[in-house]
Formats: structure tokens, sequence, C-alpha cells
């Protein structure tokens, strides 16, 4: 008996290890104490499903420069009355700087995504959907998948959806219709499937009753070629890191690659996956707390540095902003260029004006500040450090500054009327960032992300 009763605590042990549930109820099958990490794969990259050769230099700065504005704007009207601030709706897959890729469904089928940490809801296209713009082929097929299951209305993650976008269909499935600034629309049903990643070493992780959207109709080309879809990578309940929260230690980190670099891959790490290694220094900061952001994650700026001097910004506190507070600044990795306040952007241009010693040129659509040179190496390009509370974030200078064309390279940082203070990739790249969740702290380091 004693040997029976020893074999059943073993295999019970086990079945914890790899099968558990969080408190967003989502199944797990995957070795908790492993992380797991994903590849990813900015949006020019010849890898990229959206890579365009026909671009040129300034072709991808100026669309870098527009999405980035659109999506501030977008990110202002998130605070304008205009969504809920239960949930953040989701964000055009078109307006995503890095893809990764994920199977959905049983069988899994593969599909490209934006990962996109400004959004909650993990969505896809779903057939049938004769208004979708996307590839037919890329599209999901709900009845092909035998763990497929929609969502009634009186699910709990029907009541996350926000109330202007959600509604209850004839079968009483729980729908949901989001319009953006530009008119297009994304209307769809909740639903719940298995996701399933390949982490190449350590295998197939799976997710069973993972939550999304199955879009069925849409207008605006809310997806194009072969992304179908997002991953909400945001703070909301509906996010990818709320439902498998108790996964991955409530954690999570990328570390992006160089701008400059499109034939190189940066890395999404989840769990035990997203803990630094090397040698350099961690520096942490406090994410806001106790807040109604929900979606976003949001830092406080206390001053800015250029070429090693403080600039001594004079926020003003009594200034409403659409984040609350003057010193607030969402740290986002799907803006390409960082955008401050005037109050802040501005001392930020005259320390680099005076720094620089080469010509200055026209700037180039999207960008305020732009110079002349001969070569792109950056040289006599000033630092430009982002003082966070009890962390100081140093920008090289290929972090603070982009060739834009030939000849011309303008600083990566532009004012913002929106009242939206973002720090973007650019500033982010060659940096493992790590998100601790439980915490409710954000950690980073210098890295070499094609190493990782």
């Amino acid at each position: 008996m004693a040997p029976f009763f020893a074999t059943f605590i073993t295999l019970l042990s086990l079945l914890q290890i790899f099968t558990t549930t969080n408190s967003a109820r989502v199944g797990i099958v995957a070795p908790k104490r492993h992380g797991f990490s994903l590849d990813l794969v900015h949006r020019d990259s010849p890898a990229s499903p959206l890579y365009d050769p026909t671009f040129t230099l300034t072709d991808r700065a100026v669309e870098a420069a527009r999405r980035s504005i659109w999506r501030s704007r977008h990110f202002a009207s998130r605070f304008s009355g205009g969504v809920s601030t239960k949930i953040y709706s989701p964000m055009k897959s078109g307006s995503g700087e890095f893809l990764m890729k994920l199977a959905l469904g049983t069988p899994a089928r593969l599909h490209w995504a934006i990962a996109d940490t400004g959004s909650d809801l993990i969505w896809t296209q779903c057939l049938p959907c004769e208004s979708c713009t996307g590839r037919k082929m890329s599209m999901f097929d709900p009845h092909k998948s035998s763990t497929y299951k929609t969502q009634s209305c009186s699910t709990s993650f029907c009541d996350d959806l926000p109330t202007e976008g959600k509604y209850c269909n004839n079968d009483r499935l729980c729908g949901f219709h989001y319009v953006y600034g530009d008119k297009s629309y994304a209307d769809g049903v909740l639903s719940k499937d298995t996701l399933t990643f390949d982490t190449g070493v350590h295998g197939t992780i799976k997710f069973p009753s993972t939550t999304f959207g199955c879009v069925h109709d849409e207008a605006g080309n809310v997806a194009t070629a072969e992304v179908s879809g997002l991953v909400g990578l945001g703070g909301g309940p509906l996010s990818l890191i709320s439902q498998i929260s108790s996964a991955i230690d409530n954690k999570f980190a990328y570390c992006l690659i160089s701008y400059y670099d499109t034939n190189s891959t940066g890395q999404l790490k989840f769990g035990a996956g997203a803990e630094f290694s090397g040698t350099g220094t961690v520096q942490q900061t406090e994410m806001a707390q106790g807040s109604d952001q929900g979606t976003f994650y949001v830092l406080t700026l206390d001053d800015v540095s250029v070429g090693g001097k403080k600039l001594n910004v004079k926020f003003d506190a009594a200034r409403p902003t659409a984040l609350g507070d003057a010193k607030s600044i969402i740290i986002d990795s799907g803006t390409t260029l960082t955008l401050l306040s005037n109050e802040a952007y501005n001392p930020v241009e005259s320390a680099v004006a005076s720094a620089v010693e080469f010509e200055k040129v026209e700037p180039v659509e999207g960008f305020s500040l732009c110079y002349h040179v001969k070569s792109f190496d950056l040289q006599g390009f000033p630092s430009v450090t982002f003082h966070f509370a009890g962390a100081d974030w140093e920008l090289p200078p290929e972090n603070a500054f982009l060739p834009v064309a030939e000849g011309v390279v303008c600083l990566a940082i532009v004012p913002s009327n929106m009242g939206i203070a973002i720090f973007g990739n650019v500033a982010q790249q060659n940096f493992h960032v790590e998100y601790d969740l439980g915490k409710g702290v954000l950690s980073f380091v210098p890295t070499d992300c094609t190493r990782l």
C-alpha cells in the first residue's frame, strides 16, 4: 500500500507542475519552473510579412514617425472619454512595430501577429470574413479547431470588455465592435481556444482556454497581408500577460534589436526566461501603482540630461495631462519615437542644438530636429539620459538619433501635443527590459540583444 501511495503522490506532484489554472482561469500545460522565449521580428525585417523591399531609408523613417504620432493620438483617446477606462481597445495591427508567431486552435495553426504592450485584447481575423483585408489563407478558421468555443454575454471576460464596444448578438454570444479614429472598425465574437507557442529549446507550450477576439467583420485595413491579428501585452485583464500570469510568475521581458539591424531578431521572454544574465548593473524604477491606467505601463520621469548635463526640467504639477501627472510617461515597445511634452522637449532640443556642431537641415516629416552629416557613425552627437524615479536610463547616441535620409540624422525624440508622453522603442533598443508586475517594478540593463 505504501509504494502505491508514494507513486500516487509523485504523479499528483507532476500533474500540479505541468497543469495548473491561474486567477484568470486559463489552463496551462507547460513546465512552470522554466521560462520561455519567443522571437520578435521587426516589421521592416526581410523576415517580416510586412517587409517592403522598395522602401528607402526615408520612407521607413517617415512611416515610423507617422505611426508614432498616430499611436500617441490613439493612446490619448483612451483618456478622453471615448474609450472605457476598464480596458483599452486593441490597436490596429498595422500600427505595430514588432511581430511574433503564435499557433491557435487544435490542430494548431501558425499565425503572424503584432506584439503590443499598448493594448490588452488578443485578437485575430476569423473565417468567415468577406470584408477582411488580410489574406484568407492566414485567417483562423474556428470550424477546423476541435477546442474552439464562443463566450456568452454572462462570462466574466465579457464583463471586461469596454461598455461602449460590447454587445450581445442574437445567440447571446459576447460581441465586440471597436471603432478607430480613422473610422476603421473591427467586429467579432469573444472566444476561447488553445494558444500554442513553439519555444525551440523548451519545446511546445500550450495555454488551453485562452480568451481572444475572433474578428468576422472589418473595414479600413485593420490587419494587413499575413498579419491577421494582435497579441495584447498590456496590464488589463484580457491581455496575454494577465491570462497566463501564474505560469510566468507575473513577469515578462523583451530585448529589442537596433533600428539599423533588420537581419536579426529580438526576444520576448516570459517567467524565468525574463531574468537577467550578464554582468551589467541592473536598474529599477517603480511603475504606476493603483492608478486607472490599466493597460499602460507608466513610469515617473524626474528629469533629462543631454551630454551628461541635467536640464532641470520644470514640470508643471498643476497642469493636468491625459495621464494625470505631468511627470508620467508611458513605456511602450510599439511606438518608434519618444514623445515628450513641450516643457520637457524644448530644453532637450535646445541642449542638443548647443552640443551638436553639424549643420541643421529642414526636418524630415515627423521629426523636429535634423542635421546634415557625412557618415552615420554618430560621432559628435551626445547621449541623452532619462532620469526616472530611482533609475537613470542613459541612451547612447544610436538610441537617441536616427538616420532618416542619405546624409541626414534626426533626433528620435519629438514634441507631443496630445497630453501623452511615450518612451519609445528606439530608446529601448539593446536593453534587456523586464516588467515584474507582481512587484510593480520595471528593470533594465544594457544588452547586446543579438546575442541572447
